[in-house]
């Protein structure tokens, strides 16, 4: 891979962004994305050592979710840092403000991880940007010097200020698709639900009394298949509060009602046999106004309804 051009103004600061953003988000899933963007960064600035820390829900640990070293072009995770050991970093990470020490060894945010951090990892400069994604700290990126220290330069802090929301940009994304999956998901289990039903379910427009969906337990009593009920008027014939109906006028009365209404009636088969039915119905108010009414028709036993 071709060296990066080292960043030494905000115009070369903007090229770098870009091309962190491209690389950075060109695999789909999360720890890919984040695999690259430690990568990337640590390319960018020349430094040996970029981290991504994952903070626990109480705040009592900072997790490390991705190291990449430069030297070794290594990626590796796993280390946990105690808020116990180290109060006056989590201390200073709660304000939420970037933590630049040019000399970490001296700085008060940093000072506690010498000896079993620091020196064990011959660092001597830190960038800490703190991680936010829906107004909550959710971790922290750690870009850290290896040799001897040196002032940050205020191009290098802004990357890393930069490269810190687009990890947050990259957790919003998952945490949508995330979302999105559950949401799927609940269709999916919801569709089966209704699809398995052991009783008779319409959907119906509140206003027209349209049927707009129909389980096929709802086909087998009716006797007809789906499309000959979606947006017809069925002719089946239900004795509701001892006046005959039609389906259709039957959804557009089981509309009016208010909240859930269950009530004992017959439905007249085309063999002229009269089926005796609860009929359960609720009302649904959807998006701009709309109403739609889901109809659930049970079949009764004929000694006891």
């Amino acid at each position: 891979m071709p060296p990066f051009r080292p960043l030494s103004s905000s115009i070369d600061l903007q090229g770098a962004f870009a091309q962190l953003s491209k690389r950075g988000f060109a695999g789909h899933h999360l720890d890919e994305t984040l695999r690259q963007l430690t990568a990337t960064t640590s390319r960018i600035l020349n430094i040996e050592r970029v981290s991504l820390w994952g903070l626990s829900a109480q705040g009592e640990n900072l997790e490390c979710i991705n190291l990449y070293e430069l030297s070794r072009d290594r990626h590796s995770s796993g280390v946990t840092l105690r808020a116990v050991r180290y109060p006056e970093y989590f201390r200073a990470l709660q304000k939420g403000e970037p933590i630049v020490a040019d000399d970490a060894m001296k700085h008060p945010s940093t000072q506690e991880f010498s000896r079993d951090y620091l020196l064990l990892n011959g660092i001597s400069a830190v960038i800490n940007s703190p991680i936010h994604a829906d107004g909550e700290l959710q971790g922290v990126l750690c870009i850290e010097r290896v040799g001897p220290h040196s002032a940050w330069t205020s191009v290098q802090r802004l990357f890393a200020h930069a490269v810190a929301s687009l990890v947050s940009q990259a957790l919003l994304q998952n945490q949508l698709l995330s979302v999105k999956e559950g949401l799927r998901g609940a269709n999916q289990l919801r569709r089966a639900l209704f699809e398995s039903a052991r009783d008779a379910i319409l959907i119906s427009d509140a206003h027209t009394g349209n049927i707009l969906e129909a389980n096929p337990q709802a086909e087998k009593l009716f006797g007809r298949p789906l499309q000959q009920l979606l947006g017809v008027q069925p002719n089946d014939v239900v004795h509701y509060h001892g006046e005959s109906m039609d389906i259709r006028d039957l959804c557009k009365r089981l509309a009016r009602t208010s909240g859930v209404e269950s009530v004992h009636s017959e439905m007249l088969a085309r063999d002229g046999k009269r089926i005796p039915i609860e009929i359960r119905s609720e009302v649904v108010q959807l998006e701009q106004g709309k109403k739609i009414v889901q109809g659930v028709f049970r079949l009764l036993d004929r000694d006891n309804g």
